[in-house]
């Protein structure tokens, strides 16, 4: 409160007036008094305010430190996003073992053909280097081989087709010879020669014009881009009935792993998915992420199998059975065991020991991990789940605020290790369940790869053409096939058998 001379002077007469100089001495204590206390209640309003907002700043820095030390080994970040920085693997910790070949792994060694090509005899020395003795007369004792391997030198062959043509003497018309049904242009690539294009461009993703590039180092004939493209798209057309083959073989498979990945196409982001076993790959292309996305491909909607996949919400409406993906889980796990949370660190080593157990009772054939041990190593994750929740309680939902409560990261993780605690543990009850969603995510791997060398699609049937021609490329490479004869014979209207049992 601000006093004015004319005020304070008239609150002074009247003190005056009524004690005198004691009476003007009490009103100056008290009105210092209550300054003072204006001032201290102005000072801890301010304080306050102060404490709250660097609450919120120390919030924020400890998100955005958390934000900065996240890598492909504790979230779900990408490899690629590393740099330079190497990172090592949750998993990997635990094995002990050293990089590079295992004992008792068998390796790759070049050996010697039985069949060799061609055979050149070096010519026998006509007299003994060490006294000079004539041996042009002496027999053969042994003989000593060495084996070269090598490519012959590489040229196109060209193959010229002619069709005779006779006049018929009664009528005059002019019959010509017919021509094999492949056989429909002046001059064009044959089967092999696309089939290297295809390859080149889309399992090696080399852009079109490198594609000509290798083709005239290696052939000594340059195509041009456009029949680079051109070979692509034929691929792609010749090879759909065995991409048919492929999606039946999926709906049937026992389990079946799904993932999808963003892509750019003609400037927007669109989504490819991937439906895969150990056998059979199919990839979809579709605007869409959700339902609409993975329907596409015709796999998921009524599979009746075990879908091995992330905590994606839209998974979950699969009226199938589910497994999760624990390689997710590890790298969430480990973000917050950096940041000192014990319970954290002891699910990560439960988890492991479980992989670890479920691929012991694998190696030794047996149909199960043993009960007694599966079921401590249950009781052991319940326990760690239930320390996090009580260090991390579910947050009430202030009165008269809309929606549902913020919950904080750690209680959302723990939320889905209890809430989906038998699709989590799946792969220790069931065997044939892999312990994580490895195999979608490395099937997706080379779509990012192409996206890093092409940075998009510019159609959509463009990016219809290269999923069905990868899932043809990839599924062949799967089952052991040669791949480029494998591609040649769906050019010439007989692609390979993709129906193996999975």
């Amino acid at each position: 409160m601000r006093f004015d001379e004319q005020t304070l002077r008239t609150a002074i007469e009247a003190a005056f007036e009524q004690g005198g100089l004691e009476a003007i001495c009490r009103l100056v204590v008290n009105l210092l008094n209550e300054q003072e206390a204006r001032h201290q209640a102005e000072l801890a309003a301010m304080e306050a305010r102060y404490q709250a907002v660097f609450a919120k700043l120390e919030a924020r820095i400890a998100e955005l430190e958390k934000r900065l030390h996240k890598n492909s080994s504790n979230s779900s970040k990408p490899p690629s996003s590393d740099g330079l920085k190497r990172t090592t693997s949750q998993r990997s910790k635990t094995t002990g073992r050293k990089p590079g070949g295992q004992p008792g792994h068998p390796g790759q060694t070049l050996r010697q053909s039985e069949t060799p090509d061609i055979i050149v005899s070096a010519p026998p020395l006509e007299q003994c280097p060490e006294c000079g003795t004539d041996l042009s007369a002496q027999p053969v004792v042994a003989k000593e081989k060495r084996q070269v391997f090598d490519l012959p030198p590489v040229n196109i062959q060209i193959t010229e087709h002619q069709a005779e043509r006779k006049m018929c003497p009664n009528c005059g018309r002019v019959v010509s010879a017919i021509f094999p049904a492949d056989v429909c242009a002046p001059a064009q690539y044959g089967p092999g020669m696309q089939a290297v294009m295809g390859y080149l461009n889309v399992r090696q993703v080399i852009p079109c014009e490198r594609v000509a590039e290798v083709c005239q180092d290696l052939f000594g004939h340059r195509p041009s881009a456009g029949s680079v493209v051109q070979a692509v798209v034929r691929c792609a057309e010749r090879v759909a009935p065995a991409v048919d083959e492929i999606r039946d073989a999926l709906k049937s498979a026992p389990i079946l792993h799904a993932d999808e990945t963003g892509v750019r196409c003609i400037g927007k982001t669109h989504w490819l998915h991937v439906a895969s076993n150990a056998t059979h790959t199919l990839y979809s292309h579709s605007p869409k992420r959700g339902v609409e996305g993975f329907a596409v491909a015709g796999v998921l909607p009524g599979y009746t199998g075990i879908a091995v996949h992330d905590f994606w919400g839209p998974y979950d409406i699969l009226e199938c059975e589910h497994a999760r993906c624990n390689a997710h889980l590890l790298r969430e796990l480990k973000a917050i065991a950096e940041d000192g949370r014990a319970w954290a660190r002891q699910l990560i080593g439960t988890l492991l020991t479980m992989k670890k157990a479920a691929d012991a009772a694998r190696q030794n054939g047996s149909p199960e991990v043993n009960g007694t041990k599966r079921r401590r190593l249950e009781n052991c994750y319940d326990k760690w789940v239930k320390a996090g929740l009580k260090a991390h309680p579910e947050q009430l939902k202030p009165a008269g605020q809309r929606g549902r409560a913020k919950q904080s990261p750690e209680y959302n993780l723990l939320k889905r290790l209890r809430d989906k605690r038998e699709e989590v543990l799946r792969f220790l009850h069931e065997l044939k369940v892999p312990f994580d969603n490895n195999q979608a995510e490395r099937d997706l791997r080379m779509i990012k790869v192409q996206q890093k060398v092409s940075g998009c699609f510019r159609s959509e049937d463009g990016a219809k053409r290269f999923c069905n021609f990868s899932s043809y490329i990839s599924t062949v490479r799967k089952l052991g096939l040669n791949l480029i004869a494998s591609i040649k014979s769906a050019l010439t209207g007989a692609p390979a058998c993709l129906t193996t049992t999975t």
